[in-house]
């Protein structure tokens, strides 16, 4: 009886610690790699920054690795559920729930971390941004011609 208590106990102890673990052994990685590429003092610390408000944000979780071995249904359904907000603004109130389900498999969840920029102007837009969380400055010549907030999208005009 005390093995199994033993065993449960240790079995509990290892999950707790295995995210911070997993950031330790991402944060030596992320060095190492800043070492060997000899990257800038300034480069190195965005990438830190980067890196560890990210994590802050998503504690390590990698969503699309996470859910890529279940069906493409249950997919759907997890998905839908994770991006309702977004599928509810008026640019997507005629699309049917075939197009919302289709669509909410392809929407890829990123994070920009404060003081770095999601586009720059002049570059080719690859995709929409919307703005889920938090806010984002629009800058022209280092002037801010607006703040957007919570669902306001970004794309090349």
């Amino acid at each position: 009886m005390h093995a199994v208590v033993f065993g449960n106990v240790t079995a509990i102890i290892q999950r707790m610690y295995s995210r911070r673990s997993l950031y330790h052994t991402r944060t030596k990685d992320l060095k190492d790699f800043i070492r060997v590429h000899r990257l800038p003092k300034a480069l190195e610390q965005r990438m830190l920054e980067c890196f560890q408000t990210t994590w802050s944000v998503n504690n390590g979780i990698d969503v699309s690795e996470l859910l890529k071995d279940f069906p493409d249904e249950l997919r759907a359904d997890i998905a839908m559920h994770l991006n309702k907000e977004l599928l509810q603004l008026p640019l997507f109130e005629s699309a049917s729930r075939g197009c919302l389900r289709s669509l909410s498999l392809i929407i890829r969840t990123s994070f920009c971390a404060p003081g770095e920029f999601l586009i720059r102007q002049g570059d080719a837009l690859q995709a929409i941004y919307f703005v889920c969380s938090g806010s984002m400055e629009v800058l022209k010549d280092n002037t801010v011609l607006a703040i957007l907030g919570s669902l306001h999208f970004v794309f090349q005009t």
